[in-house]
């Protein structure tokens, strides 16, 4: 142990330093103003190009045309202008009799002829929205209003029954039918849809934050290589320092980074709100596919340790990886294929923890919340879902630790050597060789 502590020394020193070659250097200055410009822009883009799956505040109708009718049971355009007088989403349309046209027969682009006939012989009601050939409304609000005029239609019929408004309420009340087995009976309708999207979102936070640790960790390791900055570096610090600094360095930017975009997307939707309508951030997540429950979601001061918990242990993890890697070759020709193993890697856990999910296994959930790799992006969801115990949860920690240290006791045994290599990119069993080598003399 104390070995092991000394390798560490000079630790804060290279922090310090590749800290500052982070901050300075040009490349990750223009990729970091471009993702927070891009995290700023995604607001209105989204709202302009997606208009139609945004959240209107009020009808682009502007104008309707009611052919009144009286018989068997009467509404008109007066009836119609009341009831959406009463709802927020149609106050702005302004509703007519058709006597009103004052001679006009052709509606403006944003105007509607409709009428509701009914036929004697078949006993149908049928109703009829018209707009003009070039119309600028579309199929959503055509048939938004079609469903409110549906709606108005039906409330006339039953208010000549004589009945109570607590009446009408209940016999207007919507509803919805669906099919499903015993055993999912039993269980929350909205379960597998909010795990979905829950286990989506962190998902892919672990592996944006493990994919830009792994694209700096390479590219600064691999460049100083090339530049003999290393060899300058190691006059002052043991090896191990070196690597661990740089992880701990690549840590703290890749958190500045993303801390960036998040507070200018916010600050986009602070400013863009005043202007535009914006969909609510729920909507967003769920896409208008996905019923997102909050009350299946745990969260607790346990859930938020373990997502702290498990994105650390993520990230020392793959940047441990990388920092091997990208040691093992010597030139920046190097750095794609270098980079390319590590995600690979990284995607395959995404993958499999969002096949996993799907799954709805008990099993699954406890198999996946242990094995590591991919207990860094199940073990947290599984448990504020209550699909493993706290037990499972710390398991998954120690499992995934135990593979953290095995790496820094690889990485401390191969890093003098692989620093000092120059040639071919060292390959997994080049470095195991090199392993055994040093075990066999004693980690200097």
């Amino acid at each position: 142990m104390k070995q092991y502590k000394e390798q560490l020394t000079g630790t804060g020193m290279v922090y310090r330093f590749t800290l500052t070659q982070f901050l300075k250097n040009k490349a990750n200055i223009i990729s970091l103003v471009i993702m927070i410009l891009f995290s700023i822009a995604a607001v209105p883009v989204s709202s302009l190009i997606g208009g139609e799956g945004s959240v209107r505040l009020h009808s682009t109708v502007e104008n309707v045309y009611f052919d009144s009718c009286i018989e068997p049971y009467s509404l008109t355009g007066a009836d119609l202008k009341n009831a959406a007088d009463e709802n927020p989403y149609w106050s702005e349309t302004a509703f007519h009799s058709m006597d009103e046209l004052n001679g006009a027969a052709v509606p403006g682009a944003n105007d509607v002829f409709a009428s509701i006939l009914f036929d004697a012989e078949t006993g149908v009601y049928q109703l009829s929205v018209t707009a003009a050939e070039d119309t600028a409304l579309n199929d959503e609000e055509i048939s938004s209003l079609s469903s409110f005029l549906a709606e108005q239609f039906d409330q006339a019929r039953y208010r000549t029954l004589q009945i109570s408004n607590e009446q009408l309420e209940f016999v207007m009340a919507s509803w919805e039918s669906g099919t499903q087995s015993y055993d999912s009976y039993l269980e929350d309708e909205d379960r597998w849809d909010t795990q979905y999207i829950v286990q989506l979102i962190y998902s892919i936070v672990v592996m944006m934050v493990s994919v830009l640790s792994v694209s700096y960790i390479v590219r600064t390791v691999i460049e100083e290589k090339a530049s003999k900055l290393i060899e300058l570096l190691m006059v002052s610090v043991k090896p191990l320092a070196l690597i661990v600094g740089k992880i701990l360095a690549a840590m703290t930017y890749v958190l500045m980074t993303m801390g960036g975009m998040i507070l200018g997307y916010f600050l986009s939707r602070a400013v863009c709100g005043r202007f535009m309508t914006l969909a609510p951030l729920s909507d967003m997540i769920g896409g208008g596919q996905f019923n997102v429950s909050g009350g299946l979601l745990n969260f607790s001061v346990i859930f938020i340790i373990a997502v702290v918990i498990s994105l650390l242990l993520a990230f020392l993890t793959f940047a441990i990886i990388a920092g091997l890697s990208a040691t093992g070759c010597s030139s920046t020709e190097d750095t794609e294929s270098a980079t390319m193993g590590v995600t690979l890697l990284i995607m395959a856990g995404y993958i499999i923890s969002m096949a996993a999910t799907t799954s709805g296994s008990g099993t699954m959930a406890v198999i996946t919340s242990i094995i590591p790799i991919l207990s860094v992006f199940c073990a947290p969801i599984h448990f504020m879902m209550g699909n493993i115990g706290v037990g499972i949860l710390i398991l998954s920690w120690v499992l995934q630790a135990i593979v953290v240290i095995l790496l820094a006791v690889f990485c401390a045994k191969v890093y003098t050597s692989l620093l000092m290599h120059r040639g071919n990119r060292v390959k997994l069993k080049d470095m195991l060789s090199m392993a055994k080598t040093s075990s066999a003399k004693g980690v200097r």
